[in-house]
């Protein structure tokens, strides 16, 4: 991560908000198809959870998004100063790219595994998948030199 955008907390970040997002799909669907006839205030507590399913996936969705807008602009001038000293901004964009890809594969295959132990299917996750994957290609068109970024400097100063 010498080169990457993402700090080892920031990377963790998204790893943690990528792993809620998926593993609570996958846990919502285990709810809604478990089997729970002898608890009648149990099962009615779930149905009651499972009834705002998709608000809550679209809800993490949405954080996730949240997440990497905010993550893009805090790093403007971080990108404005690698371009300074010689980086190209297409390998910046790239290694943001596959650096984003990475953390949201590894926490995919987390809850893959989950599905897995679970035995249900993955479609959900999946369908995650590729909004993320959508939305990485998406923000990294923002990243990329900041003509507006000022910095502290006084001409009458100097």
């Amino acid at each position: 991560m010498r080169y990457s955008l993402y700090r080892f907390g920031e990377a963790f970040e998204a790893f943690i908000i990528y792993l809620v997002t998926f593993t609570s799909s996958s846990i919502l669907i285990y709810v809604k198809y478990m089997n729970i006839a002898n608890s009648s205030i149990l099962q009615s507590f779930f149905e009651n959870i499972t009834e705002y399913q998709l608000l809550i996936n679209i809800f993490l969705t949405f954080l996730m998004v949240v997440y990497h807008y905010q993550f893009v602009n805090r790093k403007k001038v971080e990108i404005f100063c690698r371009i300074l000293v010689g980086d190209t901004s297409t390998k910046i964009v790239i290694r943001y790219i596959l650096n984003s890809l990475s953390i949201l594969i590894v926490s995919f295959l987390l809850s893959f595994a989950l599905n897995i132990y679970l035995k249900q299917s993955i479609l959900t996750n999946s369908y995650l998948l590729f909004i993320f994957v959508i939305y990485i290609l998406i923000s990294a068109g923002q990243v990329q030199k900041n003509e507006n970024i000022k910095f502290f400097y006084n001409k009458d100063f100097f």
